[in-house]
């Protein structure tokens, strides 16, 4: 079963066992993927956190059953696999900005979840997309340290990587790349995704490669990464902040490779650091047209 095919598989379990307890570790083993990488392709695929997706649907069917049905509120909470009343409640009025009662008295229209488009709006790749998968190249990167800017994101949040955006815009407002001393590549800058949690956490770092972690700015962090053998891709912010590149390299591309992800990590609580992270490379962050590498981690199968 391709990855593509795990993922959709793994939204019909959650369509037929939403009103159960289940957790991320139940959905991924039915489609035989650890709780992890399940967690990272399910976003990549779909958009949504496991967890996210999984509330959209119970709020959903719930929203369905307030206007065509007379259950009581309490019965529907259960109904539709919600622990109380009050965590009903307090999910559905932060879902739909008003209460289950009232929903019910209004009956607004319910609109369709999942979306109609969720597996048909990337699908064919465009001709642009394609090209980023043409000329691939292969290096070895050596073990390597990294100085930089760190932010908490959380893939459930309302504001989810919009923190983001504000570290990069503190990265060159401030000319923080000046501060760090041993640089060991002039002008690059790396974007990297590491310690991702099953409930769709992560830190963001942005920051340079230098030769030792001796001396870092105050206010900054240190990173090493393991060595490894990545696949080197061309592409451009716009493709990257679509999720286009992600999708298409994982349902496309890796396939058909002959190599496979370089998944290794650090296990700590319930957060995963990975030895061998994916590196956004860029040269000029400037718009969406700018020109981005992307260092994938990879492992010949």
């Amino acid at each position: 079963m391709g990855i593509e095919q795990s993922i959709y598989e793994s939204t019909l379990y959650i369509h037929r066992m939403y009103a159960e307890p289940i957790a991320v570790t139940d959905i991924a083993a039915e489609v035989y993927l650890s709780p992890s990488y399940f967690s990272v392709m399910f976003r990549t695929f779909t958009g949504y956190t496991v967890k996210n997706y999984l509330n959209r649907y119970r709020l959903h069917c719930a929203a369905l059953d307030l206007c065509g049905s007379n259950r009581q509120l309490v019965e529907i909470a259960f109904v539709h696999g919600f622990s109380s009343q009050q965590a009903f409640t307090r999910s559905f009025s932060q879902m739909y900005g008003i209460t289950p009662a009232q929903f019910r008295l209004q009956c607004p229209a319910v609109g369709i979840f999942p979306p109609e488009n969720l597996w048909t709006k990337w699908r064919k790749p465009s001709m642009e997309l394609m090209q980023c998968f043409e000329n691939v190249r292969f290096i070895h990167k050596k073990a390597f340290y990294v100085v930089g800017v760190e932010v908490d994101i959380h893939y459930n949040s309302d504001d989810g990587t919009a923190p983001i955006s504000g570290l990069w815009e503190a990265w060159t407002g401030e000319k923080i790349a000046k501060t760090i001393s041993n640089q060991t590549l002039q002008d690059t800058v790396y974007g990297i995704t590491h310690t991702e949690t099953t409930d769709g956490r992560a830190k963001y770092f942005v920051g340079v490669e230098v030769s030792t972690l001796d001396n870092i700015p105050v206010g900054l962090v240190g990173r090493r990464f393991e060595a490894s053998e990545l696949a080197v891709f061309n592409t451009t912010l716009e493709i990257i902040f679509t999720g286009d590149f992600w999708r298409t390299f994982y349902s496309k591309w890796l396939p058909a490779s002959g190599y496979a992800m370089h998944e290794e990590s650090c296990r700590k609580s319930n957060a995963s650091f990975n030895k061998y992270p994916a590196i956004e490379v860029y040269k000029d962050y400037a718009d969406e047209q700018s020109i981005v590498q992307v260092y994938a981690p990879v492992v010949k199968k």
